[in-house]
């Protein structure tokens, strides 16, 4: 580290730097040099960034000074502006008042750094302008009526008690600030004044080489920095290796898994847990994305008047309540059971109705139901309104009775969470003297907030390789450098320039970034600082990004771009390549033993026409994947309403001379009757779906719909309807078939037409070629008992209603032709044959992946077959080629 830095440390100094990162990076290379220089005890180096410092300064005065200051955390400070513009004129005018606090803080902040008036007479203010001058002035003023201070005017404050304060000050060094703020400087010269030394001092020049890595794209870039890392800490162990993102945020997950990738690649081998990782990303994440903080939210979100089926189905997979283990399988049927409801959002009512009427033994999780009853009586037995103090309590007395954190053992990163939390809680209490009662909700959505906006990283020892923030960066000193993302569109980055504070203003006093100016000076100060940070310093850049080719950033002076190819193998196919593979086709699955019944319905046989696998997995493995619940109903559930009110309709109608013989007024009382039944029904599996306006609004639909489709079936010669969504059961080449029709109607020379409801697209095409789309209707035709004069489509699709099929002859319905080509008969035989084929390929284990790209679109069994892998894996395509040479 820099010596001149390490000799004022061990003298006592007191040293100031910009950011908390900076801080620690510097304890740490201070730790590094004592214990090469054989030392095993020191004392501990006074350096703190600059907001910690006036902190502490002000603690000191607290027992120095007869005034009675408080001084509020800045989750107090966010709740002030919040409160303060939610009860101003300007209220109604902002989307998100929360957002809007926070610029006006930062504005309040940076007037304070740069000692800006809020604001000059002369200075024209427009309405954002005038709007943060009211928030100011009240923000004044709830100051000094409660004698409170900000972070904001804190040194201002240590300013005026300088005599105070030079009682525990010897010697103060500003470290590495790229540009002290007027209160900044105020305070050193005040500091100065009182007979304390002084000093300002920057990071010496360590630069050596400097170079530009041209890479293809931003994951080769991440690539290469982690490579480039890895190269150097396997030549010194010991060397401080710096990783530079700009961009950080947006790209940290892929920074992850590409450093993780490099840098421990054991992790395809062993627990995540036991991997020592040789890098720290800098930026952490909300404190609210961590799964036990997640698990804490959605246990306190139950007191809601509904929750999410997401929500329930997190928490019956969690591991952070109690049961967890021991009723795991019960807890994953009763998800999948919710799922298959379709509910949305459901009460904690409905679920217990769910639970007690809807599930079945093996389904029932009694453990977890009991927790909810619980927590629902104590969520009942608490006051409407209370203090933010008492909310937190309570939160955590509902948790606990949850059995969170769980049963099993926390990890060290679990238990630092869990001190995060319950500091988070110390700060919604704080709130107390700020703020009225309020209800739950906005206790729950204050915690959010508040764990949301929180960053937090588990700590960890300090490693050799820091992933960093342009911002984290800065002052820090390294061995080697490595700065991404360094084309002409991200660098000099485009700073914003807060809006509260008139542009004019911002120039006059120099705020940083007014201008274009302004930001490009920054910029070339920040790069020229990076460069004499290391010894060694790379550049990096992708040349593309999408279909945009970048350039180097203009800032960048080097007299060669070196092109860097990817030198990374993947510690996944190093394994691979180091193993003996043998390869075969497998696409028969075990034969089904004759004499041994098989079982299915329908979908069986379109299934093992679409795929073969398909038929295997779905009625072999009985493997299906978990629902997603709709905003309101799904497309099936919504077809299942409209085959409800047709069978309704007909058990009334029964002929089309009922039909025909009723007038308009009678027909409409019976379709209203009708639609109200099914849609009864309906409501007693999702009754929360079913709000009274939503209700009223499928009545309407289905009604209408009825009474277009009326219309189509008036036309038809006579007919009895003689079964609506009948079930019947039959054995076909040793499968047993349990098959639904959805209407089967007698002509009047006794053969029968079979017709199923569609609410979608149809074609009769569906039924052509060896391998048939959708073969439901063929099948119907050849198992039934009665003969057989016309299958049809009943479509059901607004503007393209009507019949769709085929027929022994013109007249049977509307605009459904016989097949000129193939006589009817010959027609129902080659469909029995092809059926036949069918039921034969799935009992013989016939399991091949070769979709079509109907089956193939809408199958939720990718993961299981594998189909993107196999088209991509070479070794598919070599299976192939020994196929075809037999």
């Amino acid at each position: 580290m820099d010596s001149n830095l390490s000799k004022l440390m061990c003298d006592g100094t007191t040293v100031l730097v910009p950011t908390q990162r900076l801080s620690r990076h510097i304890r740490y290379q201070f730790a590094t040099d004592q214990i090469a220089q054989g030392k095993q005890a020191w004392q501990t180096p006074d350096c703190l960034p600059w907001s910690a410092w006036c902190k502490r300064s002000f603690e000191s005065l607290s027992f120095r000074t007869e005034e009675n200051r408080f001084l509020l955390n800045s989750f107090q400070q966010q709740w002030l502006w919040q409160e303060i513009i939610s009860s101003s004129k300007y209220k109604n005018q902002l989307l998100q008042i929360t957002a809007t606090a926070k610029q006006a803080a930062q504005a309040y902040q940076l007037a304070k750094e740069w000692a800006v008036p809020i604001f000059p007479k002369d200075i024209y203010l427009s309405e954002d302008a005038y709007a943060f001058k009211n928030w100011a002035d009240a923000f004044e003023q709830q100051k000094q009526q409660h004698h409170w201070l900000d972070d904001a005017s804190l040194p201002d404050y240590l300013v005026t008690h300088i005599d105070e304060l030079k009682k525990t000050l010897d010697k103060i060094v500003f470290y590495d600030f790229d540009q002290l703020t007027t209160q900044q400087i105020k305070l050193k010269q005040a500091l100065i004044e009182a007979g304390i030394e002084v000093e300002e001092i920057n990071g010496e020049d360590r630069n050596k080489s400097t170079s530009v890595s041209e890479q293809t794209d931003k994951q080769s870039e991440i690539i290469a920095a982690a490579s480039w890392a890895k190269q150097h800490l396997e030549k010194d162990e010991n060397a401080t290796i710096g990783i530079i993102a700009p961009n950080l945020s947006s790209i940290r997950d892929k920074v992850e898994y590409g450093f993780a990738s490099v840098l421990t690649p054991q992790k395809w081998v062993a627990s995540i847990e036991t991997i020592h990782k040789p890098y720290s990303i800098s930026l952490g994440k909300p404190l609210s994305s961590y799964a036990l903080i997640h698990t804490a939210i959605n246990l306190l979100s139950l007191g809601k008047r509904k929750v999410s089926i997401n929500t329930l189905s997190a928490l019956l997979h969690s591991p952070f309540i109690s049961g967890a283990t021991e009723e795991a399988a019960a807890r994953a049927k009763f998800d999948a059971t919710l799922r298959r409801i379709g509910e949305q959002q459901l009460s904690l009512k409905t679920l217990y109705w769910i639970s007690e009427t809807r599930c079945k033994d093996f389904e029932q999780c009694e453990g977890f139901m009991q927790l909810l009853k619980t927590f629902e009586i104590s969520f009942l037995s608490h006051a409407r309104k209370q203090s933010l103090r008492l909310w937190a309590m309570t939160f955590s007395e509902w948790l606990s009775g949850f059995g969170w954190p769980g049963e099993r053992s926390l990890n060290s990163d679990e238990h630092q969470i869990i001190t995060a939390w319950q500091t988070a809680l110390t700060q919604l209490s704080s709130l107390d003297g700020l703020s009225k009662p309020v209800n739950f909700s906005a206790a729950l959505f204050q915690l959010n907030r508040l764990l949301t906006e929180t960053r937090f990283q588990p700590e960890t020892t300090e490693t050799p390789i820091q992933i960093l923030g342009m911002t984290g960066a800065a002052g820090m000193q390294f061995d080697a450098l490595w700065v991404m993302n360094m084309q002409d569109d991200n660098w000099p980055a485009i700073m914003p320039v807060n809006a509260f504070i008139p542009i004019a203003v911002q120039r006059v006093f120099n705020i940083p970034n007014a201008s274009a100016d302004a930001q490009l000076a920054t910029a070339k100060h920040i790069t020229d600082k990076l460069i004499n940070s290391a010894k060694e310093v790379v550049f990096s850049y992708a040349n593309q990004e999408g279909d945009r080719e970048c350039r180097l950033s203009p800032l960048i002076k080097v007299n060669e771009v070196n092109i860097v190819s990817n030198v990374y193998n993947d510690y996944k196919n190093t394994i691979l390549a180091s193993s003996k593979l043998e390869t075969f086709i497998d696409i028969n699955a075990p034969e089904i033993p004759a004499g041994q019944t098989a079982n299915g319905g329908s979908s069986l046989f379109k299934d093992q026409s679409g795929c073969p696998f398909k038929a295997f997995a779905r009625h072999r493995l009985h493997a299906e994947s978990l629902q997603e619940a709709d905003i309101g109903l799904s497309a099936a559930e919504r077809g299942n309403l409209v085959h409800r009110a047709l069978q309704y309709l007909w058990q009334r109608l029964k002929t089309l001379e009922n039909l025909k013989y009723r007038t308009e007024l009678e027909l409409n009382k019976i379709i209203h009757s009708v639609v109200s039944e099914a849609i009864k029904l309906q409501i007693s599996q999702q009754p929360e779906t079913f709000t009274d306006r939503f209700t009223e609004l499928e009545q309407q639909r289905l009604e209408q719909l009825l009474k277009q489709w009326l219309l189509i079936e008036h036309d038809r010669g006579d007919f009895k309807v003689i079964s609506t969504e009948e079930w019947k059961t039959i054995l076909f080449e040793d499968i047993e078939l349990h098959l639904r029709v959805d209407r089967v109607d007698e002509l009047a020379d006794g053969r029968c037409v079979i017709l199923d409801y569609k609410t979608g697209a149809v074609t009769k095409n569906d039924w052509e070629s060896d391998n048939p789309n959708d073969p439901q209707l063929p099948l119907y035709a050849v198992t039934n008992s009665q003969q057989v004069a016309a299958i049809a489509f009943a479509s059901l699709k607004r503007g393209k209603m009507g019949f769709v099929g085929l027929a022994d002859a013109e007249d049977i319905l509307p605009h459904v032709k016989q097949d000129a080509d193939v006589a009817w008969q010959e027609k129902l035989d080659s469909w029995e044959q092809i059926l036949i084929k069918l039921a034969n390929d799935f009992r013989s284990g016939i399991a091949t992946v070769e979709p079509t790209t109907s089956a193939c679109r809408y199958c939720d069994l990718h993961s299981l077959c594998r189909i993107h892998e196999r088209k991509e894996n070479s070794i598919d395509s070599f299976g192939e080629e020994e196929l075809a040479n037999g």
